[in-house]
């Protein structure tokens, strides 16, 4: 009795030691993909690549890990959004709403995003390097450490913003 027991605790760890991990729900991303809209949503590790998700409403949605590469987010809703750990390079962000969201070490390389809200967003350790942050509103954001080398950072708002080296600027923007 005791012998059937332990295999059959042996047998179910091992298999759920086996199952492929995944972190998203299944049910929210089926939701998103018909609808746009997925308000609070559980959405990490998600695979968006090179989706067009323009204009979706994901305000409050969980985004960690998730692979947004390429995705087309222009216009999108993603207030509040955690997109910590992202992977969302080479994305079209064109007017995307990024207030408040937590973009804390994602990867936004080469990323369009002209015009983005991004006020009191966090993008501590983020990779922005080439994107382009031309016309965006980064007022009271965080870019503390974040890798800027190559943005372009051309009419846009910075008051209050925490820039990576730690300084806060304080200027309206940025002249070019």
């Amino acid at each position: 009795m005791k012998l059937q027991f332990l295999t059959s605790i042996l047998l179910l760890t091992f298999l759920g030691l086996a199952a492929p991990a995944r972190a998203y729900n299944p049910q929210h991303l089926r939701i998103l993909l018909q609808t746009k809209v997925c308000r609070g949503c559980d959405l990490s590790d998600a695979p968006l690549a090179r989706m067009d998700l323009s204009d979706a409403d994901l305000r409050n949605a969980y985004l960690a890990g998730a692979n947004l590469q390429g995705a087309n987010l222009s216009g999108a809703k993603l207030v509040r959004a955690d997109l910590t750990n992202a992977n969302m390079s080479q994305a079209y962000l064109v007017g995307a709403d990024l207030k408040q969201a937590f973009l804390t070490n994602a990867d936004l390389r080469g990323a369009d995003m002209r015009l983005t809200r991004l006020s009191f967003a966090a993008l501590g350790h983020a990779d922005l390097s080439n994107a382009d942050l031309s016309g965006a509103e980064l007022m009271g954001t965080t870019l503390r450490e974040a890798n800027l080398i190559g943005v372009d950072l051309s009419r846009a708002i910075l008051k209050k913003t925490t820039m990576p080296d730690g300084r806060i600027r304080d200027s309206e923007n940025l002249r070019r």
